[in-house]
């Protein structure tokens, strides 16, 4: 047996603990478990999330164990390298690899048969639970502690804020919790001078598991490596022998797992996530977040765990800290450990660091459960020794933190903290019994109440009207009811799924239970929208450009907030609705109702609650792959306005000045004429003229009309201008947008003075004192003034805007300096518009009113484009191919996002591949008739499989070595 004396282990052992531990936790596990997720079974409701879960883990899980299946039983069909399913058609490896290559849980669903998936995955979120805790139990047999001891321990690892949220919303998060442990494990066999063998192994699995989780759990393992030194190995460690095994064991690991980590490295710099603001700009968090820190600690049934800093520990984890801290020179890697994350959270870079250089995600707030539960393990071994100087250590600290909880509940009205405060002093009423009264059952009493608190807390944190975290679950099988009846019927007469696209009305379709269809769901059409964690930069970088004001990293297209062109561009043929639901009239050019379900009418008769969903087609949907003849430079397109920039899709394609030998200019003058300038007043509610360029909010009810000045005196130009706006599409852009908010003293000064002045409150209504308060509250518990706010434009048809997210607002921050607006379209424009700011400030910003006229030189530019699509086009695990004849050199260009991935062959010949519009798939084609075969290779893999081959052979090498010094040895 070898014990290393001090640091993060004080007892540390390899020999074996009796195996009744994992009973013990097993039992424990299962009392838990049957109680925590059963009444996720009373409530009625499935362990899928309403969001991820649903349009993202478990439709990603389906199609991987299909596709899988499909291998088996078809090897030399080849492994699909490119869906034209998944939004636009995307790279499935970047795909899959986010979320399910490399969980070895999801290949347990290879067993089942396809109807019980669902099942599968909900079974699965337990099992990992399971397993994350004996990770946990294994970890701590290797010290001197109690079975009752390392259960407590386990529960206090588990059952927290962060798992209790993310082992159902995103189930992959939990691998972690089991791998972290291990590499912990791993290393100090390296450190004590046994084997690598173990290390290179869990290397293995962590980088192959997740990208975004290997890197996080990298930086974990070499902090801890850095304090093992520091406090612990400084002058005992054979250096030279000691990181030569650690060398070796992350060399062999990295190339092991390279066919993996190279291609996911190529997606994810390729992805809409490239360009993140770091930090989402943020130097300090906003005030409210360090004010609800503390509570963090302990209150397991908080939600709302501000930039990710989720603790939630059982309350006893309070008095662990107090002990660490108190016998700190017993426990400097505890105490270290401790130290730094306290300082880590209070720093939005470093939250950004592991991040990946992003959004200020404090997620590494994961490896903190590990030394928090040994923390508590410790205390409750040292009961028994426990002094009088500590207790009143523990009372005083308990008696502070229960004032500064108090006076902030007061503050902010969090019910949540009630059962982490009784927990808190009833843990330390049995400590003092404990301490007066000595008993041999303290111990385990006190781990019992532990068990019980995590309970109160899972619980609590879930149960309806508490915590409420049940009702962002989908109820019981309304996941399989949605993919079964995604659009309620109306698509089953659909023939060709794949030869054009299908989209539904923004902010319109409605299932309930706030669920939204953000992914096809393995269906049969495919869907335009879009939900994943890696998305095409090209694409991405698109519709930035376009100023498609739905754009977000994760969902850079949604409904292209119901543009029409871009529309028939992406090759949306039929549109699904639902009548009185947002939006529900405003419908693109061109689309016609096409079939419709029967209607639900209202039992009281009020015919705005009638339920009906309706399908629209139109035939000016552009083919997926299409030919044009005539172009526009990058030059000419860098100068468009973004409505001009839509409105060219139509005219030619853009392409760069190296491919525009031989092809026809389009006409930038003809451009023009199609995208028309409408003149316009902006106009205060209080009557006054405003410029958009110095608009000044004060008062929380002011709007302002924008007034389309298109009206004449003289009934023949008044023709002409009708005429001239006639069947168009009507867009806002709004350009150089910058917000700036009150101070906080000017924001409470205007609120209180317009609440003053509110004569419909009466002349006694009004309390200037409590007014104050109240608005002081509310701005700090909000984080304001912040940077965010919201420009909505409403109209007859509906209200659209374009919004700056708060910089909490974690993976969906975004910068908005401008925006495309769509408000609909018009066979006679509207005399005016409602704009209204969302928050008092100065505002910004230039704005233009156009409109796109969509009949005549449109729909003549659209038929050419249908006459040129690419014939007989078939998709295949690996692209697409078609035939198409041309009678002169022109560009054959798409709908499908271009990725350095791609090559292609014309006529059995290798073609070069290029970018058309900026971010498609396209070539450059001679005339005559021709065969085209595009084929997809996933980046990085071919180099990465090399890689993994050397890997292995040094792994073999490094195997025969090791049989044969272990051989010398024993001789």
């Amino acid at each position: 047996m070898q014990i290393c004396e001090g640091g993060f282990f004080v007892q540390f052992s390899f020999k074996r603990k009796n195996p009744r531990l994992y009973l013990s936790y097993s039992l424990a596990f299962l009392g838990l478990a049957s109680l925590i997720y059963g009444l996720y079974l009373i409530t009625g409701h499935q362990l899928v999330w309403y969001i991820d879960a649903a349009n993202q883990h478990l439709p990603i899980l389906e199609s991987y164990r299909q596709t899988l299946l499909d291998f088996i039983h078809h090897p030399s069909a080849g492994f699909p390298t490119w869906s034209p399913k998944m939004g636009l058609g995307a790279d499935t490896f970047s795909v899959y690899s986010y979320y399910v290559i490399g969980d070895i849980f999801d290949y347990l669903t290879l067993l089942v048969p396809a109807s019980k998936v669902v099942l599968a995955y909900q079974v699965l979120i337990i099992l990992r639970m399971y397993c994350a805790g004996l990770a946990f139990c294994f970890f701590a047999s290797h010290f001197n502690f109690k079975n009752s001891t390392i259960v407590a321990g386990a529960a206090v690892y588990l059952f927290n804020a962060f798992l209790l949220y993310a082992n159902v919303a995103h189930p992959f998060f939990i691998m972690p919790f089991i791998i972290f442990p291990l590499v912990i494990w791993a290393l100090e066999r390296v450190l004590m001078q046994k084997s690598a063998w173990p290390l290179l192994l869990s290397f293995t699995w962590m980088l192959a598991n997740n990208f975004y989780f290997a890197f996080m759990l990298g930086i974990g393992a070499i902090i801890y490596l850095l304090l093992r030194l520091a406090f612990t190995y400084k002058n005992k460690l054979n250096y030279l022998k000691t990181f030569g095994k650690l060398a070796w064991a992350s060399l062999i690991s990295l190339l092991l797992a390279a066919a993996l980590l190279l291609p996911e490295f190529f997606a994810v710099t390729s992805s809409t996530r490239a360009g993140s603001a770091f930090a989402n700009g943020l130097k300090v968090y906003p005030l409210y977040y360090y004010l609800t820190l503390p509570g963090q600690l302990i209150n397991g049934a908080n939600r709302d765990f501000y930039f990710w800093s989720a603790l939630g520990f059982a309350s006893i984890s309070f008095y662990a800290l107090v002990y660490v801290f108190s016998y700190r020179k017993k426990y400097p890697v505890l105490t270290a450990s401790f130290s730094l994350g306290f300082v880590m959270f209070l720093i939005p870079a470093v939250g950004a660091l592991f991040n990946g250089g992003m959004s200020p995600s404090n997620r590494w707030s994961l490896m903190l459960c590990l030394p928090m539960a040994l923390a508590v393990c410790f205390l409750l071994e040292a009961l028994p020794k426990l002094d009088y100087r500590l207790l009143k250590r523990f009372v005083w600290a308990a008696l502070i933190y229960s004032i500064y909880l108090g006076g902030y509940y007061f503050f902010d009205s969090d019910k949540r903290i009630f059962f982490p405060l009784l927990f808190l002093y009833a843990s330390l009423g049995i400590i003092s019994w404990f301490y007066f009264k000595p008993a041999r059952f303290s111990q385990q009493l006190l781990s019992g109440l532990i068990l019980l608190n995590v309970l109160a807390n899972a619980l609590y944190f879930e149960a309806p009207y508490a915590g409420n975290y049940s009702n962002e679950l989908l109820p019981k099988n309304a996941y399989q009811k949605v993919q079964a009846n995604s659009y309620f019927g109306l698509d089953q007469d659909l023939n060709d799924p794949l030869t054009y696209r299908v989209s539904t009305i923004s902010n319109n379709y409605f299932f309930g239970s706030n669920f939204d269809l953000y992914n096809a769901l393995n269906g049969r059409l495919a869907l335009l929208n879009s939900y994943y964690s890696l998305q095409n930069n090209y694409l991405g970088n698109f519709m930035n450009d376009l100023q498609n004001t739905q754009y977000e990293a994760t969902r850079p297209i949604g409904q292209v907030a119901d543009r029409t062109v871009l529309n028939n561009f992406f090759g949306v043929r039929y549109l699904f609705s639902q009548i009185n639901q947002p939006n529900a009239n405003k419908l693109p050019a061109g689309y016609q109702l096409d079939k419709l379900t029967p209607k639900v009418t209202d039992p009281n008769h009020n015919s705005k609650n009638d339920t009906q969903a309706r399908r629209y087609v139109t035939n000016n949907n552009f083919p997926l792959v299409y030919w044009q003849d005539q172009a526009f430079s990058l030059k000419q397109y860098r100068q468009f306005s973004p409505s001009q920039k839509e409105r060219a899709l139509a005219s030619g394609v853009v392409v760069a000045n190296s491919h525009l030998a031989g092809l026809k200019s389009a006409s930038t003058k003809q451009l023009s004429s199609q995208v028309l300038e409408v003149p316009y007043q902006l106009i205060s509610s209080r009557g006054n003229l405003v410029s958009s360029q110095d608009l000044l909010k004060q008062d929380a009810n002011e709007s302002y009309q924008l007034v389309l000045n298109i009206q004449s005196a003289d009934k023949q130009v008044q023709k002409k201008l009708d005429q001239l706006y006639a069947n168009s599409e009507l867009h806002l852009e709004i350009t150089d947008i910058s917000y700036q908010p009150f101070s906080l003293k000017e924001q409470v000064k205007l609120e209180q003075r317009n609440n003053n002045n509110d004569l419909t409150r009466g002349i006694i209504g009004t309390n200037s004192a409590l007014t104050k308060y109240k608005y002081f509250r509310y701005h700090i518990l909000k984080g304001s003034p912040d940077e965010s706010f919201a420009l909505n434009i409403t109209s007859n048809l509906g209200t659209e805007k374009i919004s700056q997210p708060t910089q909490a607002a974690t993976s969906f921050y975004k910068v908005v300096k401008n925006g495309t607006v769509n408000v609909g379209y018009f066979t006679k424009l509207p005399t005016s518009l409602t704009l209204t700011p969302s928050k008092l400030g100065h505002y910004h910003f230039k704005l233009k009113v156009v409109a796109l006229p969509l009949q005549g030189q449109y729909l003549k530019e659209v038929s050419r484009i249908q006459k040129h699509g690419l014939q007989n086009l078939t998709f295949t695990t690996t692209g697409f191919k078609g035939q198409i004849t041309t009678k002169q050199t022109g560009i054959l260009t798409s709908s499908i996002p271009y990725s350095k991935g791609w090559s292609a062959k014309v006529d059995g010949h290798k073609a070069k591949v290029i970018r058309t519009n900026t971010a498609f798939l396209g070539l450059k084609l001679p005339k005559g008739h021709h065969q085209i075969t595009f084929t997809y290779q996933i980046p990085g893999l071919a180099l990465g499989k090399k890689l993994s081959l050397i890997g292995l052979i040094l792994l073999g090498l490094s195997l025969v070595i090791s049989l044969i010094k272990r051989r010398i040895r024993h001789n």
